[in-house]
């Protein structure tokens, strides 16, 4: 729960971008007012350690631009009592700075990484020359073998299992559970899920009628991975083959298909403020999702993503791919009234 979860939101102070303040400065800012540590805000809102620090320090070169990112941002923001749409908008505005600066020559990668300081002797007055010397060596012996311990670790790739092996299913989703390194970031198919601090993670993954190779890896910071596959049959029922097509008439309300090409992406989808989906889909996967008024559709890959939609205007509407590869796209709109050339 937020830390100003009873009191009104914390309007963005609009003199900040005068006084040359970013999104990292205000929520470390705000944060430190707090009272709260990052192993607090860690706990309390499901985001790793790594990644606050990478925020607090606007470290874009290790937060990558996608979906995660944003919502990384967002979920601190309103952690920290934010109005989050400013937070977010700023976000953006820094995100697209640090791009056209990368682009063009300008960023210069900087070295913020943690690095062990010897102590130095001139600390430590001691009557004993020979027991300074002894208490160095003993030290140094201790840091170095902390060090190699701790470079064997990385070195070796993570380990990751799976919860279940599920190999037939009636449903056009499965569940994919299992528990990795906690330091490691999981792909499903290439695609990044989200993993909780403990290194655990369940996502749900749509499925194509019959065979589904799905690719489950897990990756540390020394780039070293590790990889299991689950084959799960979907033996889906003519009745849900049906519900995955669009009205060939206009109705009364809104039918949102989303059809995944190429790579697994992303997919989260709100229809009437309620979430009905939220995952990953498979290449070739395909879903007809309906609302009274309106659904919103969040892709982590608009270039992957194809959407057809029906409502009281139109029937039956391919509108094709929706951006490009790699893109993400957040909250794109459909209403029961949206017109289309």
């Amino acid at each position: 729960m937020s830390p100003d979860s009873n009191s009104t939101k914390k309007p963005l102070d609009h003199s900040s971008k005068g006084n040359g303040l970013t999104v990292s400065d205000l929520l470390k800012k705000r944060r430190i007012e707090l009272s709260k540590s990052l192993k607090e805000v860690e706990s309390a809102t499901k985001i790793r350690k790594k990644y606050l620090q990478w925020i607090e320090s606007g470290d874009y070169e290790h937060l990558t631009d996608d979906v995660y990112a944003l919502g990384y941002i967002k979920s601190y923001a309103d952690y920290l009592g934010f109005d989050t749409t400013p937070i977010v908008n700023m976000y953006k505005k820094e995100r697209l700075i640090y791009k056209q600066n990368k682009e063009t020559g300008g960023y210069i990668k900087s070295d913020n990484n943690m690095s062990l300081k010897p102590l130095g002797g001139q600390n430590f007055v001691l009557s004993s020359k020979t027991l300074v010397l002894m208490f160095s060596i003993m030290l140094f012996v201790m840091i170095s073998g902390y060090l190699a311990w701790q470079v064997i670790i990385i070195a070796a790739p993570p380990n990751i299992t799976l919860n279940s092996n599920q190999e037939r299913v009636t449903t056009d989703f499965v569940i994919i559970s299992g528990q990795t390194d906690g330091d490691s970031d999981v792909y499903i198919d290439n695609s990044p899920i989200s993993t909780n601090t403990d290194g655990s993670f369940s996502e749900r993954v749509s499925l194509v009628s019959g065979s589904n190779v799905i690719t489950v890896s897990a990756k540390n910071q020394l780039g070293k991975t590790t990889t299991v596959t689950r084959t799960v049959i979907a033996e889906l029922p003519q009745s849900s083959i049906e519900q995955a097509k669009l009205s060939t008439t206009t109705i009364d309300g809104v039918e949102l298909q989303v059809s995944i090409v190429n790579q697994a992406t992303y997919v989260v989808v709100v229809a009437d403020g309620q979430d009905v989906f939220r995952g990953t889909m498979l290449p070739g996967a395909n879903q007809v999702f309906r609302a009274k008024n309106t659904i919103k559709l969040t892709t982590g890959n608009a270039g992957n993503t194809q959407v057809g939609i029906t409502n009281s205007v139109v029937a039956g509407k391919d509108l094709g791919i929706i951006g490009k590869s790699g893109e993400a796209k957040n909250d794109l709109e459909f209403s029961k009234d949206t017109q289309f050339e």
